[in-house]
């Protein structure tokens, strides 16, 4: 609209002066050395008009021949140009669906028709070197890559997943650090360095990776700190391994204050702690994890911080056990370790009592193994134990330590699983063993009346 208002405009600029010069006739002379030669002012104007377009036509004629040569060369490098893209269009393509002898067939079109000083034809080479298993020849492509400014991230990308191919952890952690600092912000990046940085047991360098990646969102807040945790206790286990106690103490607290409920960091400072005889950060450790997370390995800890028995005070151990079961009154754990007690003191019925609690609460195998313990100290009927031995193996398992991504059981935590797996376990129940409710009560119900022994 805009152009052809434009061009209307011009006409008519055109025609109002040729109006103009019709309204206001004349002649011009043009007097030149012996000659002298009148024009009329319309006529003069049309023949300049003239040679003035001829003249535009002629110059414009001889600038095409000068400059074909040019303008061929430019033609040939555009064609070469759109064929050198086809070619890495289909090359990549053809990466992507592991064709190797197609992939290297494009990428020799690409460096043909491309210019030699582009990254694209280097990378398709590269690639397709890869995929015909020619490492050495990727590797000489993506090393040409980093020499090119432009280029260098893909040269890096391309030898760091190389190294993680080859299992080279120590060149690849150093190109993950090469690719951090050239895309700084790449969440992809952040996580294959720190997990090599886990793996290599770098533990300040892993910590502050792990920072980044926290800061810009690719790791949640929970699992960061968690892994803190972790790393804190891997590390405290290596000092200890060392013989560097002193150093083990100060990473275990720094561990546990970053989580005061996590069992791992609790057991272990609670045992430092008992080792230093240091009773009473010992108690009050395991009373603050107790209260939100019972746990059958704080039992043997209580049981060492237990005031020594004697004579003026025979149930000292039960008293220590009560005060357990206290700071968190409905725990299984707490119910069950207060009836081994009592068990072990002779109060059967007291026992009972707990164990029949926990029942309601959780049946287990070690709830039903503690029934079978109860009757062949109070009863001695071997029948009524046999039945709760039996009921025992088909009850649900209590919480283990499991690899959230194998499922392998663990006797204890580790922040390294046996495949290398970093801060993976879990204290969980396993898989595989449930056994309904209903079920389960049909079958104590059957055992019920072997259960009527004496209460003391």
């Amino acid at each position: 609209m805009i152009r052809a208002f434009w061009a209307l405009i011009k006409i008519s600029l055109v025609v109002a002066a040729v109006l103009w010069i019709a309204e206001n006739p004349g002649t011009m002379t043009i007097d030149w050395m012996d000659y002298k030669v009148t024009f009329h002012v319309g006529f003069f104007l049309a023949s300049l008009f003239v040679v003035v377009v001829l003249g535009i036509m002629i110059f414009s004629f001889f600038k095409f021949i000068l400059d074909m040569p040019k303008n061929m060369t430019r033609y040939r490098d555009m064609t070469n140009k759109d064929k050198g893209i086809k070619a890495l269009t289909l090359g990549l393509a053809a990466v992507a669906a592991g064709d190797a002898k197609a992939a290297g067939y494009q990428a020799d079109r690409a460096r043909r028709f491309l210019p030699k000083d582009s990254p694209l034809p280097k990378l398709l080479e590269a690639q397709s070197c890869r995929l015909q298993g020619d490492e050495l020849e990727a590797a000489r492509n993506f090393i040409e890559l980093m020499d090119n400014k432009d280029s260098e991230f893909l040269g890096v990308r391309g030898l760091l997943q190389s190294a993680l191919d080859s299992g080279d952890k120590g060149g690849a952690l150093e190109l993950a650090n090469r690719a951090m600092e050239l895309q700084p912000k790449q969440g992809w990046i952040l996580c294959i360095a720190y997990d090599l940085e886990i793996r290599q047991k770098n533990w300040d360098r892993a910590r502050k990776v792990l920072y980044r990646a926290e800061k810009l969102g690719v790791i949640a807040t929970n699992k960061a700190n968690s892994d803190r945790v972790a790393m804190y206790l891997a590390e405290a286990e290596q000092e200890k391994m060392q013989g560097h106690e002193e150093e083990y103490f100060q990473l275990l607290n720094k561990a546990y204050k970053l989580d005061t409920h996590f069992i791992p960091a609790v057991i272990r400072l609670a045992q430092m702690y008992l080792e230093r005889d240091k009773i009473k950060a010992a108690v009050t450790t395991i009373e603050k994890a107790w209260k939100v997370q019972p746990h059958p390995g704080l039992v043997a800890l209580w049981y060492q911080a237990c005031p020594e028995r004697s004579e003026k005070d025979p149930m000292v151990h039960v008293r220590w056990f009560e005060k357990l079961l206290s700071f968190n009154p409905k725990s299984v754990e707490g119910l069950q370790a207060l009836a081994s007690v009592m068990i072990d003191e002779g109060l059967w019925g007291e026992a009972r009592k707990h164990l029949d609690k926990a029942k309601e609460i959780r049946p287990n195998v070690n709830l039903f193994k503690l029934y079978a313990r109860l009757e062949e100290q109070a009863t001695h009927d071997d029948l009524a134990v046999r039945e709760l031995l039996r009921i025992a193996a088909d009850a649900p398992r209590e919480r283990v330590w499991i690899c959230a991504e194998t499922g392998r059981i663990y006797d204890e935590w580790s922040p390294i699983s046996d495949q290398g797996l970093f801060n993976t376990i879990i204290w969980d129940f396993p898989q595989g063993r449930n056994v309904s409710s209903m079920a389960l009560g049909n079958s104590f119900a059957q055992v019920g009346p072997f259960l009527e022994a004496p209460r003391r």
